[in-house]
């Protein structure tokens, strides 16, 4: 049966959306503010033709300019039979809003057409979106499609931590960044071919890079894997609700003549290690812990995850050999976009690797706290951000990483694909245990 989604009317919305901009988004001492007005409409994809109704809905426009938020609960909407099928977007309301920069973020649980189909959260995300008055009663629209984030269980990121450490003296330590990785299933996962990536977009510049792939992939200007094909081989065995390290050094840090304030890795699964083309900056190679496979770094010396947190990370098994990634062209992105100041202009040329969003299992956003600026993956990966920073060049970031929260009611880690809601800023071990 063909159907069509039908909204109830939620006028209360509008009301609401300004009279909290307006108590929100005027800087002290004004008394004005313009205000415009919005068509909100959802887009429902292929995927949602068996969805009896959308319920629990929740809108969240955030005002990138002032970082104030505002939240709402629509009602429910539900569907029709007609015969002309669903409709590619249903309009939710005209909103009248503060102008300005805009996030907008909408959750609702689907109930299907299907009993044996258990309801699932639903997404949607539009990040900076300039909203401007264009007349008194002109109003412009915007879609935000709405997605299913995949949560399956399985090997889910369950702790990064790039900060670093701090000496004794106050000075930086490097070389104990550490990534931990959790079988979150209650089934035995092998490791072999795992690959770790970091996305080669970042959160304090956005451009408008061409062409735009992340829909469908994550461009990635570091990749390391885990020796061995995945499916094939079954050297690494993960227990249920165990853990991987994967470190930069792999040895003991927490001796005098290194730092007293770090960790002991020398127990790690496995170490990334760089071959430096620059003499004086080598890496440290523990031969009693195997080597990552690295297949593309962007770096001629040595690489860590970004230590103010600007990238995305992800896990997940190649879907091809490691040689036929590395030559075929489909896994190659270059991607450009228009520098432009004053009267000169420039194509900006880069090139990175890519990896399809189906092949990713995990992912992790980071940005320093209430900085994020755009989506570097698909929101279907991660639809949020974790922090270790408040502020940019934060001092206190130091010894700091992001962990997966645990429910000890499951006995699982929380994994929502919304970091903001599944991590929490913690004091580093990469030997905690979770309870």
């Amino acid at each position: 049966m063909k159907n069509l989604l039908k909204t109830i009317p939620v006028m209360a919305l509008a009301l609401l959306l300004g009279n909290a901009c307006t108590n929100d988004d005027v800087p002290s001492g004004k008394v004005s503010i313009k205000y415009a007005k919005l068509v909100l409409k959802i887009g429902l994809p292929q995927g949602f033709q068996d969805v009896d109704s959308l319920v629990a809905f929740h809108v969240k426009v955030h005002n990138v300019s002032t970082g104030r938020d505002s939240s709402f609960t629509v009602p429910n909407i539900t569907r029709e039979a007609v015969t002309e099928g669903i409709p590619p977007t249903v309009t939710l309301d005209t909103l009248t809003i503060a102008e300005g920069l805009y996030n907008v973020e909408l959750e609702a649980k689907a109930v299907y057409h299907s009993r044996l189909k258990t309801p699932s959260t639903v997404r949607g995300n539009l990040m900076n979106h300039t909203i401007v008055q264009n007349g008194a009663d002109v109003a412009s629209s915007v879609i935000v499609n709405l997605f299913s984030p995949n949560m399956d269980n399985g090997f889910v990121i369950a702790e990064i931590h790039a900060a670093r450490t701090l000496r004794p003296s106050g000075d930086p330590y490097t070389g104990d960044q550490y990534f931990r990785i959790t079988n979150n299933s209650d089934t035995v996962m092998y490791a072999d071919g795992l690959f770790i990536g970091e996305s080669a977009f970042q959160q304090m510049i956005h451009q408008d890079y061409k062409p735009y792939i992340l829909d469908k992939e994550t461009p990635l200007q570091y990749l390391t894997k885990v020796p061995g094909i995945h499916g094939k081989d079954k050297k690494y065995p993960v227990q249920p609700g165990a853990s991987l390290i994967i470190c930069d050094n792999a040895i003991d840090h927490t001796t005098a003549d290194r730092n007293p304030n770090s960790f002991d890795l020398s127990k790690a699964d496995w170490e990334w290690f760089d071959e430096s083309t620059n003499p004086r900056v080598t890496d440290i190679d523990n031969p009693a812990v195997p080597n990552m496979e690295r297949l593309y770094t962007y770096s001629r010396t040595i690489w860590g995850p970004h230590d103010r947190g600007f990238y995305a990370y992800v896990i997940g098994f190649l879907g091809v050999d490691s040689r036929t990634y590395l030559t075929d062209k489909a896994y190659q992105y270059d991607y450009s976009y228009r520098f432009v100041y004053g009267s000169t202009s420039k194509d900006m040329k880069f090139h990175a690797v890519k990896v399809p969003n189906t092949w990713i299992l995990d992912a992790v956003v980071l940005a320093i706290k209430d900085m994020k600026k755009w989506n570097v993956i698909s929101p279907t990966l991660d639809n949020g951000y974790a922090w270790f920073s408040e502020v940019d060049h934060d001092k206190n970031r130091y010894g700091k990483s992001v962990r997966r929260k645990y429910n000890s009611k499951t006995h699982k880690l929380i994994d929502t694909n919304d970091s903001q809601h599944d991590f929490e800023t913690v004091k580093a071990n990469p030997w905690y245990v979770f309870k």
